[in-house]
């Protein structure tokens, strides 16, 4: 959620202030020399997308540069109606295949989006096949923290470990990062243990994981630090270990590596023998670079403002490689906002974007949900399985969705992988 304050626009850029949230103060911050841009470098990417739209109206092309697919099976997995009444709010799935045909997926449970004190994470465990839903284990927050956020991870010694956003609620009412925390599978017990506190890593106390990459003995997290933590710095960044997650080294900052871009939520994927990364902006930009090993950048582009169907930020952006090519899922507009007064915004949407691997070139947009414009009010933080083989191999999308202000749901899509791809 970013929080914007005209009355801040032009405020020194050195720190929150008192009772100033995170989003506030940082999108205040950081956006405001941008109004001493040039008018001509900011219509430029309107144009551009005025200009692709206009070139590409004609062609056949350009008409299958978006497209709808509707899921050959659609099930709900977590419902408001089955869930306790301080749990009926699920959202933010993520998801670790453990077996050929089962998934164990995490989503927090609480009252409400955000700063719901004592909200929870889940894990379930889910058939591919059968489609049944069991609950493992609720995992509560000691109050005054709520679990905003969990990213669950197979570690090279085989232990299962979820990775948490741990969040707390100030005086002032907007939440804080308090420290990320990590529960640890005890197959004894066939029970997660006690959370533990994320070590600090060069003097650094992290907030925010995002996701993790193991091969061999070494796993790579991608992680946000907060000014207001311990180590009084902002920025995305790879941290690496080789102890299954006992120790962490810091590898490099990516805020400072891609041109001090404003990054928040971020993804990445091996390519080849470097990185292919997506971040998401304050500055409401998606943006796709490519790496070499070392997380040095080689190419990166900016997505919004020059691709027709990127017309904002991309929420929780999750990246893929298959078949040669790229694909980014995540919650996405297609549209531009009605510039009418009092005209209705156009409604988030589900997409998985098709891009090419080394020019990181936008190819293609599928519309996985919504291309009828529901009022989905919260949704779409969204991890993908596969299944199947050839023509009969499948994709499933396991995201949440909630229309018209009420909780939402975990929700299973299926696809043909033929259809979207």
């Amino acid at each position: 959620m970013v929080y914007q304050s005209k009355s801040l626009f032009g405020r020194a850029a050195g720190g929150p202030r008192a009772g100033c949230g995170f989003d506030l103060w940082y999108t205040t911050a950081t956006l405001a020399p941008a109004a001493m841009i040039p008018l001509s470098r900011r219509v430029a990417p309107l144009l551009s997308v005025f200009l692709a739209a206009c070139v590409a109206l004609p062609g056949r092309a350009a008409e299958a540069a978006v497209r709808a697919v509707p899921p050959r099976a659609e099930k709900l997995l977590v419902t408001e109606a089955g869930q306790p009444a301080e749990y009926r709010y699920t959202a933010f799935p993520v998801a670790l295949r453990v077996g050929p045909d089962e998934v164990w997926i995490v989503y927090k449970a609480g009252k409400t989006h955000a700063t719901d004190a004592g909200a929870a994470l889940e894990v379930v465990r889910h058939s591919l096949a059968g489609g049944t839903t069991e609950l493992i284990q609720r995992l509560p927050a000691p109050q005054p923290k709520l679990y905003q956020m969990g990213e669950i991870t197979r570690l090279p010694d085989g232990t299962i470990a979820i990775y948490v956003d741990v969040q707390a609620v100030g005086w002032d009412g907007r939440h804080y990062r308090s420290g990320a925390e990590v529960f640890r599978w005890d197959e004894t017990r066939r029970a997660f243990g006690p959370p533990e506190a994320l070590p600090t890593v060069a003097g650094v106390r992290y907030g925010y994981p995002f996701e993790f990459v193991s091969a061999g003995r070494t796993t790579w997290q991608l992680v946000m630090k907060f000014g207001y933590m311990e180590g009084g710095r902002w920025g995305v960044d790879v941290l690496r270990s080789d102890d299954a997650g006992r120790s962490w080294s810091f590898v490099r900052d990516l805020t400072e590596e891609f041109g001090r871009i404003p990054a928040n939520e971020s993804g990445f994927v091996r390519h080849g023998d470097g990185w292919i990364v997506t971040t998401r902006g304050y500055d409401r930009i998606a943006r796709l670079h490519r790496t070499d090993a070392d997380f040095k950048l080689l190419r990166q582009r900016d997505l919004t403002g020059h691709t027709p169907y990127i017309q904002n930020l991309i929420g929780r952006p999750r990246l893929l490689i298959r078949d040669g090519k790229g694909y980014l899922l995540g919650r996405n507009w297609t549209e531009p906002n009605p510039t009418a007064k009092g005209a209705a915004a156009k409604p988030m949407q589900l997409c998985l974007i098709r891009f090419d691997l080394e020019t990181l070139l936008p190819e293609a947009c599928v519309i996985l949900d919504n291309a009828d414009h529901r009022r989905v009010t919260d949704g779409y933080y969204a991890v993908a399985e596969f299944s199947g083989a050839g023509t009969d191999e499948l994709l499933h999308i396991i995201t949440y969705r909630g229309i018209a202000g009420a909780p939402p749901a975990i929700v299973r899509l299926d696809f043909r992988w033929a259809d979207v791809k």
